[in-house]
Parts: structure tokens; C-alpha cells; sequence
């Protein structure tokens, strides 16, 4: 896929998840998602990447992206963490109830929240969680699986999903721990991505 519309929805960027149903946490108490880094380059992280979580919004036409939550790599320690202690806005959800979020490494400074990452060059994304989602439903899990069924496996909240692919049709996410997500250091095109739309 590429940058645009993370990767045509596919997660494409849309950045990029992850917690066990029950372990959800309420937009109050906030909510990280870490894991560890996999360089597959022979070169150093850049000094000037910055980790972003851009929610992908197919749920309208055209499809978009929301820049929505942003984090920290440790180069030293091959970790990174995302926190985030509000709900995402509504233009990051689609039906208004189901989000989902592709965490991404990107060089480029301009970016900031709310902005549709489809204009950034390819070459500014050095990496990003492509098996994974942070997921986000809003309200009843039941309303956000009218617009996705696997919706229903998650709690109200934010949580983490895995890609787990569906013969002969899309890829569903299913909740995973949010502590194990794993960032891909990779050039774009070699980067797997969740086919959820």
C-alpha cells in the first residue's frame, strides 16, 4: 500500500492496536500502546522520526486519514510507547463509531493533528505497526459492528488489534495485548498491512 490513504485503508496508515477485550481502558484513564521495534534496514532510526497514529476513515468517499496520537521510540532500547487520554475526534472514526488507528514512523515535521497524511511523500514514512490497530469503539460495540462485524469482539474504548486474514474476503482485526505491538523499520512497499476495508 502506499501513504495514500494508508495504504488504501488497509491500514494502511492509517498508523498501525492492542489490548486484550476485557482490558480496555476508558478515555479518562488513558491508554498506551508499546512494543519493540524491528529494524530491517542496516541504518540507524532517524534522529528526526516522530510516531504518529494516523486513524484511516473508509467509511465515506473518498477515503481519509486523521493524524490523532503521538509517541516516543527508545533507539537504545528498540521500544516505543503511545499514550493517549482522549477519545479521537469524530472525523477519525467511521459511522461516527469505529476507529482504527495505524501507528507510523515518519520524518516529516509538518504533519500535526488533524491532518490527512495523503499529501506526505512516501519517501517521509520509514515505518510503521502494519500487522497491528489501535482500535477505538464508541459507545456499543454492537452499533460499530454494523460497520464492521469483527467490531463486536472488542469492548467500549480503546483497545489493540491484530490483523488476522479472512479467506476470500477482507481482514478482520481480533484483540491482541497492547504491550506486544511490533513497529517494522522497512522501506513502505515491504511493510504488510491489514486489508479491513
Amino acid at each position: 500500500m502506499t501513504p495514500r490513504t494508508i495504504r488504501r485503508c488497509a491500514v494502511g496508515l492509517s498508523t498501525s492496536a492492542l489490548l486484550a477485550c476485557g482490558d480496555s481502558s476508558g478515555p479518562t484513564e488513558g491508554f498506551s500502546v508499546s512494543g519493540t521495534i524491528q529494524n530491517n534496514t542496516q541504518s540507524p532510526v532517524p534522529a528526526n522520526a516522530r510516531l504518529l497514529v494516523v486513524w484511516v476513515v473508509s467509511s465515506g468517499s473518498p477515503d481519509y486519514t486523521y493524524v490523532f496520537g503521538e509517541g516516543t521510540i527508545d533507539r537504545d532500547a528498540g521500544t516505543f510507547e503511545v499514550r493517549i487520554t482522549d477519545p479521537p475526534p469524530t472525523a477519525a472514526l467511521n459511522d461516527a463509531r469505529l476507529g482504527v488507528g495505524v501507528i507510523v514512523l515518519t520524518t516529516n515535521a509538518t504533519v500535526s493533528t488533524g491532518d490527512d497524511m495523503d499529501a506526505v511523500p512516501q519517501a517521509d514514512f520509514v515505518g510503521a505497526a502494519g500487522r497491528h490497530g489501535v482500535i477505538y469503539i464508541a459507545g456499543d460495540p454492537a452499533d460499530a459492528a454494523q460497520s464492521r462485524a469483527w467490531a463486536l469482539d472488542f469492548t467500549h474504548g480503546y483497545g489493540v488489534g491484530v490483523g488476522v486474514s479472512v479467506p476470500g474476503d477482507f481482514d478482520k482485526f481480533a484483540p491482541t495485548n497492547a504491550s506486544g505491538v511490533v513497529l517494522v523499520v522497512d522501506d513502505w512497499e515491504n511493510i504488510e498491512f491489514v486489508n479491513w476495508t
